[in-house]
This record gives structure tokens, sequence and C-alpha cells, in this order.
């Protein structure tokens, strides 16, 4: 009994926080009619089939172990850190594990970068990338791919909202983004790549706490020295 009461209130807490990021986001946001056209065609068409209840099936079928890895960075959040790491309209920013794309609905239209979103759930690329279609967003794409293994030429922003990730994969990526050219940013959730690697391929150029739907957390913006060590 005592366990269900706390996940009533984990689950209340959650309800309210999301409902007031709803909020935050009309009010911030829907003034941009691309954005607003983009995210209320992605909330019809996630309106009978959760994002959470669709990536928990993929991930079954694929025999994963955590089938709860789905997670999404709240519009206001994703600000802060576009602010925070100057991120501008010159940039190319690469989302890894970009889920149902608002994310890069929204630094499309706000920031005027170009975005590339890479998710390796069929359903959310699909929807995406027929949003981006219909509405005629250029700058905009979204890939079907693994980012464990998918190229990341191009990109001069890569951005991991990898809280779950386990550490074998924090040390691919890391192969991966110590050969992007330096000066590259890293901006990651919760820990530095540094933490994973003794070698001097990234610098911490900024940490600050932000907050997600579950509570706050570290973010960190390192760039890529150039040194493999």
């Amino acid at each position: 009994m005592k366990e269900f009461f706390v996940l009533l209130g984990i689950n209340l807490v959650v309800f309210f926080r999301n409902l007031i990021e709803f909020i935050k986001v009309a009010f911030r946001y829907y003034g941009c009619i691309p954005f607003l056209k983009a995210d209320i065609a992605l909330r019809l068409m996630y309106l009978f089939h959760n994002p959470y209840s669709i990536s928990k099936r993929f991930l079954i079928k694929k025999g994963e172990k955590d089938i709860y890895a789905y997670g999404e960075t709240p519009l206001t959040t994703l600000e802060l850190i576009s602010r925070e790491c100057g991120i501008g309209p010159t940039d190319c920013v690469y989302e890894l594990g970009a889920g149902r794309g608002r994310g890069c609905f929204w630094l499309r239209s706000f920031i005027g970068c170009s975005v590339v979103g890479i998710e390796f759930v069929p359903e959310f690329v699909e929807r995406a990338q027929r949003i981006a279609k219909k509405l005629g967003l250029q700058r905009i794409e979204f890939r079907l791919a693994d980012f464990l293994q998918c190229d990341l030429q191009g990109a001069s922003v890569c951005y991991l909202y990898g809280t779950c990730l386990e550490d074998q994969a924090i040390d691919v990526l890391i192969e991966k983004f110590a050969k992007l050219p330096p000066g590259t940013k890293i901006i990651t959730v919760s820990y530095p790549l540094s933490d994973y690697t003794e070698k001097p391929s990234f610098e911490i150029m900024k940490h600050f706490t932000a907050p997600f739907t579950w509570g706050k957390a570290d973010v960190y913006m390192q760039v890529v020295t150039g040194f493999r060590g």
C-alpha cells in the first residue's frame, strides 16, 4: 500500500509539471505559426498513440533490457540549454535520440539552425518526416538510424539526452565524438564525457542545472579538443 501511494505521488508531481510546461509552451511559443502547426500536428498524431507506449513496444520487440528509456527534453529547458550553450542560426544541431521530433521542430523554428534528428524507432521518424514535408520546412531532417552507428559528420552541436545509456554505449559515443572537428559542441545531461575517459579529447566549457520532468539535472557543454591522447 505504501508503494502505491508513493507511485501515485510521483505520477501527480509529473502530471502537474507537464501541465505547467504545456501552459508555458502555449504562452511562449504558439505565437510562431510554423511551430504551432508542427506541435499541434504532433499532438494529434499521438493523441491515441502515446509515444512512451510506442517506444516501450519497440524496445520489447528488440529485446532491450531497459524498456522505459524514452524521455523528452521540455521545450522551456531546451530554450535554456540553447541560450546557455550559445546555439545559433549558423549551427547544425544533431539531436541523438530525437524521439517524436518535438525538440527538433522547436530548434528549427526558434533558433533557426539546421537540425538533424537521429532516431531508431521507425514510427517516430516516419511521422516527423511527414509533418516536415507537409509544412514545407527546410533545414530539418529526420534519419532512421542508431546514433551509436550513424555518421555525425557535419554537426557543429550534438545534443545527447542519454541519461539511461549504459557505460559501453557512452564509450562508443566518446570515440565517435572525438573524431569530430575541434570546437564541435557536445551537450550531455547528468554527466560530462570526462567521467568516462581519461583522454584529453574534450574540454568542459560550461556546467549548469536545468529542470526536466523528473527533476533537476546537471547539463554539461564540452567541446572537442582535437587531442585523442
